[in-house]
């Protein structure tokens, strides 16, 4: 399966685009009294949603955004109460750090890096000049153009990347200065330098340089798709490295499709299409580029959405399922956490838009998973939508996807700064079953238990295929009877359902609901203690403390 850049996958969305789009609605109670009319805009959509409940000092990273832009004052509603980061690049909102002192957990992006590789022929003056060795070259010397484009060669040196380093950093540290306070968390937009062969044959691809034939031969590796992926996690990693040496301390770094891969084992050739995870990480099991793994989650893009198979490789290809198999394989590295980039979609004619109950679930699995934080993303970029959200104009009384979207990260966020004692303390429990990835790669756990009798059967090439209609997973407190339990009605209504987790327990009777539900239980005395911690699913903070 082909991957779509995330820039090329911009600039190909219609903005052409109708505000008369029905679009289902979150169904909560307002935190204060606010009509939404023909003049509503998208803040005052944000506003009337009600508001999460945060803990008190969670330790949780600041939720991030990756999307064509937002109002300043939509920004500052969403670090102000939602969870967000304040992403300082935009809109002079340094400024408003600076005024607020300590109150913000500040963002920074680096992105179209891409920029500076494409000037190989100086069409960007303004920019460093890279060493010539940065770019594959034939035979005869010459640079390889892909399409007009040039390759970053995998033996490309360190001082390409740190040159894109410093001049990120410099950039980002004048924005620390004016804020007065360091920066929390770096996104990187990723896409762009050494990339993935794709439907190339590696040594023939890259082995058109003597160079990095040479480099490859003398690099102790036999494996094309190892050396292309050590060497991408020395390239970002170096960049990083230049980036931070810049700043007042060393952020969370989130270099998105960093992974133990959402595809991984799911084909035989996998391995054409991501970098090998186990590169990105150094002898002390330590990452090099990315804090945590930064999938891409998007609500049926590049996935199933919420249930279904890939119909020829004949298995499932639901989000979640993809999910667990970035994170077991992490787990069994050593990483025990992520920080997906997810969507539930956006309006472009045949992208579907998740309803939010169901989103919901998703991410309240998510955090079950081991999500510690998330970046929303959606990729309208243009037409009459892009400009209501980007200035705030009136979009009437249909809530935008995009605000949708925040509102329920957010309240996801909040719900588990609750229970981050289950995630720093806890571990997520493997389940009975394996997981359904395993071409050309190890077996891993599924990181889920079954619930009886919740299953449907679909027809894929090769005869019908089993697939959950409820999810189920469970994280357990190192050395306590202490369970975290979610149960997601991935397919069809509310419904109670029975799940075995462990023989201590017995089986319980848990809810599932469409947007999840979030149990703690426990053994106490011999007697199985359990509680929804959730019991608004939408509002799931809204009995909760601070």
């Amino acid at each position: 399966m082909k991957k779509l850049h995330l820039r090329s996958m911009r600039s190909t969305i219609s903005s052409a685009l109708s505000f008369a789009m029905t679009l289902s609605m979150v169904v909560n109670t307002p935190l204060y009294a606010q009509t939404l009319n023909s003049q509503s805009t998208p803040l005052d959509h944000l506003k009337a949603a009600p508001r999460p409940v945060f803990k008190k000092g969670n330790t949780l990273l600041p939720l991030g955004q990756a999307h064509c832009g937002l109002s300043k004052d939509t920004y500052i509603e969403l670090a102000n109460y939602w969870g967000y980061g304040l992403p300082i690049q935009k809109d002079n909102l340094a400024q408003v750090a600076q005024a607020n002192p300590g109150r913000y957990h500040l963002i920074a992006s680096v992105g179209e890096v891409y920029r500076f590789y494409d000037n190989y022929d100086g069409r960007h003056p303004e920019l460093p000049k890279l060493p010539l060795s940065t770019w594959l070259r034939n035979a005869n010397g010459n640079i390889i153009l892909n399409g007009g484009r040039p390759i970053v060669s995998p033996a490309a040196p360190d001082q390409a990347f740190q040159l894109i380093g410093d001049y990120y950093g410099k950039s980002i540290r004048q924005l620390e200065i004016t804020a007065g306070q360091p920066i929390k968390l770096v996104q990187n937009q990723g896409e762009s330098g050494l990339w993935v062969p794709l439907d190339n044959d590696p040594a023939q691809l890259y082995g058109q340089d003597p160079q990095v034939k040479a480099d490859f031969t003398n690099s102790g590796l036999n494996d094309w798709f190892a050396y292309i992926s050590r060497n991408k996690a020395r390239q970002e990693g170096a960049l990083k490295e230049k980036l931070f040496s810049n700043l007042q301390s060393r952020p969370v770094y989130s270099w998105y499709q960093e992974q133990y891969g959402t595809e991984r084992g799911r084909w035989a050739g996998w391995s054409w299409y991501m970098f090998k995870y186990e590169n990105f990480l150094n002898s002390l099991q330590k990452t090099i580029v990315s804090d945590y793994t930064s999938p891409e989650m998007y609500y049926n893009f590049h996935n199933s959405g919420w249930t279904g198979i890939e119909y020829n490789s004949a298995v499932p290809w639901d989000a979640l399922t993809q999910a667990l198999n970035n994170i077991s394989g992490a787990i069994s590295l050593g990483q025990k956490f992520t920080y997906p980039w997810v969507s539930m979609g956006w309006e472009d004619p045949g992208q579907p838009i998740s309803s939010p109950d169901t989103f919901m679930g998703m991410m309240k699995t998510y955090y079950t998973a081991g999500a510690i934080g998330s970046v929303g993303g959606y990729f309208v970029c243009g037409g009459p939508l892009w400009e209501a959200l980007n200035y705030n104009k009136p979009i009437g009384v249909t809530t935008p996807t995009l605000i949708k979207q925040l509102t329920i990260q957010g309240q996801a966020h909040a719900l588990f700064s609750h229970l981050e004692e289950y995630l720093r303390k806890g571990d997520l429990l493997p389940g009975p079953n394996l997981h359904p990835y395993q071409s050309w790669t190890k077996v891993l756990p599924a990181m889920e238990f079954p619930a009886e009798g919740q299953t449907q059967q679909v027809q894929s090439r090769w005869g019908l295929i089993t697939i959950p209609t409820v999810r189920v997973l469970a994280r357990k407190i190192s050395g306590e009877d202490r369970w975290l339990v979610t149960a997601w009605a991935n397919v069809g209504s509310d419904r109670d359902v029975r799940v075995k987790i462990d023989n201590k327990l017995g089986t319980l009777t848990l809810r599932a609901r469409k947007a999840g539900s979030v149990y703690v239980v426990k053994l106490v005395n011999g007697l199985v203690q359990q509680s929804l911690i959730d019991s608004d699913a939408m509002n799931p903070t809204k009995f909760l403390s601070p």
